[in-house]
């Protein structure tokens, strides 16, 4: 298992690392080294819980989930596995984690017929980090162009700039654009062996189909303890009880 033993600088204005927390850490990887993987969860969950958006925390909650073993167990970790690489999906060991989590329950993390490096390449940022460099492209062109206005004696200089960031925001921008509309707003995962998911919402409607353990959903509605769920792997809808899955913030 690969452990994280961060050295935080603090700059300001980021997320504060509270003294106790390289000790807590330690004490995690400890009992995950012990086996003893029930009490490092607890100690990873707390980490995930105070900083969430740290992902190597994600990615040691999920590797203690997978090998706890028990039912449940193999959806929770793959929830700390996608959240990890939505924050870093540059990390070669939380790409293959994940991805090996899904296959076990019948997923994959590329989709077939999709070249592998591609889709490293597509992933090779984060969506913020895509966000602010599109953002400062548009501002880079935005303050090149108004220089190209205001200065005609220097337009010849200045024109190639200009194009240079006009480019670079149009292609930075269009990527933002397909991995933002290719996310999942809502995520979650099921959590239970073979859930039910029924034609609407409540135990008296009928099964229309069950799900494994790990599969990943789409939170659509809500009606009381009823959730609206879609898959993407089989296209259907339907829907199942809040409990039977777990949501990815």
């Amino acid at each position: 298992m690969k452990f994280y033993l961060a050295l935080l600088i603090f700059l300001g204005g980021g997320e504060r690392i509270h003294a106790q927390e390289p000790s807590r850490l330690e004490k995690g990887n400890q009992l995950y080294e012990d086996s003893r993987i029930p009490e490092s969860i607890t100690e990873y969950e707390a980490l995930v819980r105070e900083h969430p958006n740290v992902p190597e925390y994600h990615y040691n909650l999920g590797n203690a989930y997978f090998r706890l073993n028990v039912p449940g167990a193999l959806g929770k970790s793959i929830s700390a596995y996608q959240k990890a690489f939505s924050l870093n999906p540059r990390d070669p060991d939380i790409r293959f984690n994940y991805d090996f989590a899904l296959r076990r329950a019948g997923e994959q993390l590329i989709a077939p017929g999709t070249p592998a490096g591609l889709h490293v390449l597509f992933y090779a940022l984060s969506t913020p980090e895509l966000a602010g460099l599109q953002w400062l492209g548009f501002w880079a062109a935005l303050l090149l162009g108004a220089f190209y206005m205001l200065n005609e004696s220097r337009q010849s200089k200045i024109r190639p700039w200009l194009i240079g960031a006009t480019l670079y925001w149009g292609i930075v921008a269009m990527w933002w654009g397909l991995r933002f509309s290719s996310e999942d707003r809502s995520p979650g995962v099921i959590i239970v062996q073979d859930a039910e998911v029924r034609s609407g919402p409540g135990a008296n409607f009928p099964v229309s189909f069950k799900l494994p353990e790990g599969r990943r959903i789409s939170k659509l509605d809500r009606k009381g303890d009823w959730v609206e769920i879609g898959v993407k792997l089989e296209g259907l809808k339907g829907w199942v009880d809040a409990s039977a899955l777990n949501s990815i913030k």
